[in-house]
C-alpha cells in the first residue's frame, strides 16, 4: 500500500504519473480492487454450534453409491485424497472452490463497465447449504470499466497467499 510501483513490473500505481498528468495529493489509481481476508470468515462460520457437523457431512453420512452428486464423489476430490492423505485423513479440513465471473451491474450492454467478484465456495457443507448465500465466501471484488483479462492472476494474488497461509498453518478458533 506504500508503494508508487509495482515490484514485479515497474509500473506506476497511478493514472498519468507517467506522462506528468497526476501530482501531488489527487492520485487516481491505476486500479483498485477489493480484498476481503478469508480467515475470519472460516473462522465465525466454526462459531456456529451446527457449522461443525455439517462440515464432517461428506465423509459421515453422503451417500456413497457411484452417482456423482457432490465434490465427494468426484475424481477430482479422490485424487487430493490419494495425493494428501494427511489432510484428507481429518473430515474437518476444508475443501475450497473459487471461482470468478464478471457482470454489468449497470444492465446496459452498451456500457463497458463491468465488476468481478471472486467467490470461494466451501465443499465439505452438503449439497443444498454450500450454494446458499449465507455460504459463499466473496474474496475479491474487481471493479473497472474492463474485465481483468489475463491479469486476473494479479487480483488474485492476496488470495492465494493467504490460501498457502491456511494450508501450512491451519486456522485457529477462537
Amino acid at each position: 500500500k506504500n508503494e508508487n510501483s509495482c515490484k514485479k513490473c515497474g509500473a506506476s500505481r497511478w493514472k498519468g504519473v507517467a506522462q506528468g498528468l497526476n501530482s501531488g495529493n489527487s492520485k487516481i489509481p491505476a486500479k483498485v480492487m477489493r480484498y476481503f481476508p478469508l480467515t475470519p470468515r472460516l473462522q465465525r462460520m466454526f462459531m456456529c454450534k451446527d457449522f461443525p457437523t455439517q462440515m464432517v457431512w461428506h465423509a459421515v453420512e453422503r451417500n456413497n453409491d457411484g452417482k456423482l452428486r457432490h465434490p465427494a464423489d468426484g475424481e477430482a476430490w479422490k485424487t487430493l485424497d490419494a495425493e494428501y492423505p494427511d489432510f484428507s485423513s481429518d473430515n474437518r479440513n476444508v475443501r475450497l472452490g473459487i471461482t470468478a465471473d464478471g457482470f454489468n451491474p449497470f444492465r446496459t450492454m452498451s456500457s463497458t463497465h463491468s465488476t468481478w467478484p471472486i467467490v470461494v465456495v466451501n465443499y465439505n457443507l452438503p449439497p443444498w447449504l454450500n450454494m446458499k448465500p449465507e455460504n459463499l465466501i466473496l474474496s475479491t471484488l474487481i471493479p473497472g470499466p474492463n474485465d481483468p483479462g489475463n491479469n486476473i492472476d494479479v487480483y488474485m494474488q492476496p488470495l492465494v497467499e493467504e490460501l498457502k497461509e491456511l494450508w501450512n498453518a491451519g486456522v485457529e478458533t477462537y
